[in-house]
């Protein structure tokens, strides 16, 4: 059991600003995942190792991680171990580890707080989204058991460690995140399939998901002869340009989906209203009701980037309502020094929204007859227009107010009048 009186959270950036007084510490984010797995595997080992110097610990430590089952763990350990005192960073965890008592209490407190900790303490773009658009999806997609979950840019795994699923499938062209990734699954106790790879040219066949949430990285060029086999391309009568890797994206997270699955994409807002080969797939998306909801990220939303996006929601099984329903958060968004916030209430209210509840101010749902007459621009000025309510005025009455006016400007000419001439009597 917890000892309340601990801070999980608390303790570890204690541990962090320690280390940031002392050093420069450039790999702290690795090397911190790196303690927190050691003391979950042998606490004990991990206390023999405050005692030893630093060339010693990290001997050690490859000795000790060799007969772990861990895909990716070379990506941790490396010289980086003498830039680092990472006695300071074990203290914590034991500390930790002593507080719950037992290991799988431990590995399930850590793996939550650790990448929250991770997120927010460090580079956003580092690990591929936010804790602000992790709460987003994780409100949107609720408790659920989801049986397969897939994140083809995942970073490490901030999004999936907050969805409730079975199996997870990451996938990562990164090997050091997709290596933290491994590590706070395994100390969450989740089944987890990684993989090192380029998701846009790998050709894997699908898993068939249930979810799939993505937040890949934004204006990449790919070269369209490597997709020429890619079995997640539609025909879409248009050669893919090197610009369009977020239609690519979107297409290779529709490959993924089972055929009741649902997707949630961010993309850059341009791609509501781009031609060419975005226009296409936007057609072909529309045509087949595959878009679900799009949900409006204001400017400022992400920490590492200024441009405005959306949350793009596919859903191959059936929906709640016909057409696509438009959500716009930006009243939500709260931008404070460093980060946007969104309160916990506000989360819900979005949440309840997006499930159907009426919200004239922020939702709109747009049939596709409207969205054909709009050559399928999916741009939110398009529907979202600020009405400017006319009052009509009824001539007679505003004319019998006119009389009643001018009526009593006249009394009150005649009383000024009266006043003058009394004045001017007075003054005689």
């Amino acid at each position: 059991m917890k000892n309340s009186q601990f801070d999980l959270k608390v303790r570890i950036k204690q541990s962090l600003d320690a280390l940031h007084m002392f050093q420069k510490a450039e790999h702290i984010p690795e090397l911190v995942t790196l303690a927190a797995y050691i003391c979950f595997m042998d606490v004990d080992f991990a206390r023999s190792l405050e005692k030893l110097s630093k060339t010693k610990v990290k001997d050690e430590i490859k000795q000790f991680l060799c007969e772990t089952d861990l895909k990716f763990i070379d990506a941790l350990v490396t010289e980086k171990l003498d830039e680092v005192e990472f006695s300071i960073i074990l203290r914590a965890f034991i500390e930790a580890f002593t507080s719950y008592g037992n290991a799988e209490d431990y590995g399930k407190a850590v793996a939550q707080v650790l990448a929250e900790v991770l997120a927010d303490e460090f580079n956003y773009e580092f690990f591929s989204s936010n804790e602000i658009l992790a709460n987003l999806v994780k409100a949107l997609v609720g408790d659920q058991q989801i049986n397969r979950f897939y994140d083809g840019a995942s970073g490490i795994g901030l999004i999936a460690s907050k969805i409730n699923a079975q199996d997870y499938y990451l996938r990562d062209i990164n090997q050091l995140p997709l290596a933290m990734a491994e590590i706070l699954f395994k100390l969450a106790g989740k089944r987890l399939d990684c993989q090192l790879q380029d998701s846009l040219t790998e050709n894997e066949l699908s898993n068939e998901v249930d979810l799939v949430v993505s937040t890949p990285p934004f204006g990449e060029r790919i070269n369209p002869n490597a997709l020429k086999s890619t079995s997640y391309l539609r025909h879409l009568s248009k050669i893919m340009p090197t610009n369009a890797s977020d239609s690519a994206w979107i297409q290779q997270a529709l490959y993924q989906l089972n055929e009741t699955g649902k997707a949630f994409i961010q993309v850059p807002s341009g791609w509501l209203f781009r031609g060419g080969y975005d226009l296409a797939l936007r057609s072909e998306l529309i045509e087949n009701d595959w878009i679900d909801s799009i949900i409006l990220l204001p400017k400022g939303f992400m920490q590492h980037s200024r441009i405005e996006t959306i949350l793009l929601v596919l859903n191959k099984g059936e929906k709640q309502h016909n057409g696509v329903q438009l959500i716009d958060i930006s009243q939500f968004v709260k931008r404070q020094v460093l980060r946007s916030t969104i309160s916990d209430e506000d989360l819900q209210h979005i949440a309840s929204v997006f499930h159907g509840k009426a919200d004239e101010d922020v939702c709109k749902i747009v049939t596709v007859d409207e969205i054909r007459s709009n050559d399928m621009n999916l741009s939110f000025n398009k529907y979202f227009i600020n009405e400017i309510q006319i009052k009509r005025l009824d001539l007679v009455q505003e004319h019998q107010k006119l009389q009643e006016l001018e009526k009593d400007f006249i009394g009150a000419q005649t009383k000024l009048h009266k006043l003058l001439e009394q004045c001017g009597q007075n003054t005689r």
